[in-house]
């Protein structure tokens, strides 16, 4: 099997998460958990993007989508947090 580089697993997942943004189904728990699995991959502005893609979404999904969007939205302020010491 191929190997995928960390720059393409990136975009990957930032595609998935704009796809996902949203969406009623199993998909933004899945995305969710993996952003968290490969949080070493992002960078600064990819954690300010996610914040300011979920504040600015109209309609982030069903009460248990939306609880999971602002799960990712405080995990990504903690990883601004982090990587500013």
């Amino acid at each position: 099997m191929k190997e995928i580089d960390e720059s393409d697993l990136r975009l990957v997942i930032l595609g998935c998460f704009r796809y996902s943004l949203g969406r009623m189904t199993y998909m933004p728990s899945h995305t969710v958990n993996v952003i968290k699995n490969f949080k070493e991959i992002f960078k600064e502005h990819d954690w300010k993007s996610f914040i300011k893609e979920i504040d600015e979404c109209d309609r982030l999904g069903m009460d248990c989508d939306k609880r999971t969007w602002l799960e990712l939205k405080e995990f990504a302020h903690g990883m601004l947090q982090q990587n500013s010491k």
